[in-house]
């Protein structure tokens, strides 16, 4: 599959490559997710400039992207609450990004279904502006 990751953290180059790697496996706990969206925000840009990594040491190359809305490919055999062509969208946790890539494994507490009234785009624009409204309140 193709992904987009760095190599490295820099303060002045933010560039991304685009990359072929493995799908990845799938946890007990984990929901294999086929990404049709992700969100893109300044948290991405902090990632790249090493501004988080006292909280989170990644290792690289990283896949980017912490947010995303998908469709339910696979689950875990410890998955009840998803099934296959489920329409979901998450805010990844920040120990496990990976949202800017075609396919991602999420943990199944950190995913949600989709209401039916959002397009995979809206979703995929919620998960990391709503917890940061939240968060004001």
């Amino acid at each position: 599959m193709k992904a987009i990751q760095i190599d490295r953290h820099s303060k002045t180059d933010l560039s991304v490559k685009i990359k072929e790697v493995a799908i990845p496996q799938l946890a007990d706990n984990e929901v294999l997710v086929k990404v049709k969206t992700a969100g893109v925000n300044p948290l991405d840009n902090m990632i790249t400039r090493g501004e988080v990594k006292l909280i989170t040491p990644y290792a690289f190359p990283l896949t980017m992207g912490n947010e995303m809305a998908g469709v339910v490919e696979k689950v875990g055999r410890n998955v009840t609450d998803f099934k296959t062509g489920d329409r979901v969208f998450a805010r990844l946790p920040l120990n496990k990004i990976g949202a800017f890539a075609e396919y991602v494994a999420v943990d199944k507490g950190a995913l949600a279904h989709i209401p039916a009234y959002l397009s995979f785009a809206e979703a995929a624009a919620v998960p990391l502006t709503g917890l940061t409204a939240c968060q004001q309140l």
